[in-house]
């Protein structure tokens, strides 16, 4: 296991490519495969909106079609000989990363830049899956919604929350990746894989020979038509069923959110009204009728009392309840599993557009990178005012060489950057 080298930040200007960092490790020395880099030229002005073919489209009533102009947008650029290109590769329209999900150990790997997720536990996915198998993810924004990246981080010391305001036209996707076998069901088989450092290897056959298969795709877009905070969140899985010319375009439209649900619980004796799941998806099938007496049963719907979720996400919360709750300061993203129904309806309000989850705090408009980032940059802060407890500043300046930076243990703790009550997988 590799450690994490502190990366100082000197910089007060204003945001340029470069600024911050790629990853918070190197790679082995004598890797020469591929590398991440960290799409951050944001743009400086608000760029002009475009003819989005989802405004078309109720998703109410059209779900699997408002889904599908959306991944078609997001995936328009990156396909090529059955490859996902970098988004510096695209040549159709530019795509950037969110800073600062770099640091500690749920930090960018440096092949693809993928963060860890929540775990998928046993039987969550299908009725082979009899261990639990990690899942890892890299998100983009487009250019409108990485403008509003770039003004939160002008000053790449100091993040201004307040400016967290996504315009209309904003799109966001996330790719998710498991390290689950495709043997595990037969839906799975075929999946895109990636190569992925998922244990901070020196070793670079190792590295090499470490693959993820495409798991689930999140998008995200700013879209006035939704009941909360100006946001329909969606969902897709691979699915070997589905017709496409590239492994990456067979994908399932699962699910789609455009409100919370304020008033729906288990016990409620009513369903989910805004949100839509896929009933034919094989996830969902097997989750709501699976082999009798099967150990341990799966969760019998995605999201809490049948709200959409993705197969990856944690079944007590769902897509749009987890992003309303992106903040600063930050707040658990899910409730405490000891409280009612009725306190937990706390965590599917449907927030008004710009309003944060908690009175005294800032939105950061359902950004849970934006969240994460901010809450990266103030732990390394204070990691580095107390040198991680390594090394003591002498009250005296003293005669000497100065002390090497400490370096940052691989199991520094972290918010993670999933839908799961643990801080930490």
């Amino acid at each position: 296991m590799k450690t994490y080298t502190v990366l100082a930040l000197l910089f007060a200007s204003p945001v340029f490519a470069g600024v911050f960092p790629d990853v918070g490790y190197a790679a082995p020395q004598n890797w020469n495969g591929k590398q991440f880099v960290l799409s951050q030229d944001y743009p400086q002005a608000e760029p002009p909106a475009e003819s989005y073919p989802w405004t078309s489209i109720d998703f109410k009533t059209q779900p699997k079609e408002y889904l599908n102009s959306i991944i078609r947008y997001c995936f328009e650029g990156f396909l090529k000989e059955g490859e996902f290109l970098q988004p510096q590769e695209n040549k159709k329209r530019p795509w950037y990363h969110a800073p600062w999900l770099h640091y500690g150990s749920n930090g960018r790997e440096f092949v693809n830049g993928l963060t860890n997720e929540r775990s998928s536990r046993p039987s969550e996915l299908s009725e082979g899956q009899t261990e639990s198998y990690r899942n890892v993810a890299v998100g983009l924004y487009n250019d409108r919604g990485a403008f509003t990246i770039g003004q939160v981080w002008k000053n790449p010391t100091a993040p201004n929350a307040a400016a967290a305001k996504f315009p209309e036209g904003t799109v966001s996707f996330k790719l998710l990746f498991t390290a689950a076998p495709e043997t595990i069901a037969p839906w799975l088989a075929g999946s895109p894989t990636w190569t992925a450092d998922l244990d901070r290897s020196n070793n670079s056959a190792k590295i090499a020979a470490t693959k993820v298969r495409l798991l689930q795709v999140d998008v995200a877009v700013k879209d006035q038509r939704s009941s909360c905070g100006g946001w329909v969140f969606g969902t897709f899985h691979y699915d070997n069923s589905i017709l496409g010319d590239s492994p990456w375009q067979k994908l399932r439209p699962l699910t789609v959110l455009w409100g919370n649900d304020p008033t729906v619980t288990p016990s409620s004796g009513t369903k989910p009204v805004e949100s839509w799941v896929d009933a034919e998806s094989p996830i969902v099938k097997f989750r709501a009728n699976p082999p009798a007496g099967l150990t341990p049963p799966p969760p019998p719907v995605l999201g809490w009392a049948g709200r959409g979720n993705g197969p990856v996400d944690n079944p007590i919360s769902s897509c749009l309840s987890c992003h309303s709750t992106a903040q600063n300061p930050g707040t658990p993203m899910i409730p405490p599993s000891s409280v009612s129904e009725q306190t937990r309806l706390r965590w599917f309000r449907n927030l008004k557009p710009g309003q944060p989850f908690n009175s005294n705090a800032t939105t950061l408009d359902f950004s849970l990178q934006l969240a994460v980032g901010i809450n990266n940059l103030g732990d390394f802060k204070k990691f580095t005012q107390n040198l991680g407890g390594v090394f003591v500043k002498p009250k005296a300046a003293t005669p000497g060489p100065a002390a090497a930076a400490p370096a940052l243990a691989p199991d520094a703790k972290k918010p993670e950057y999933s839908r799961d009550p643990k801080p930490v997988q």
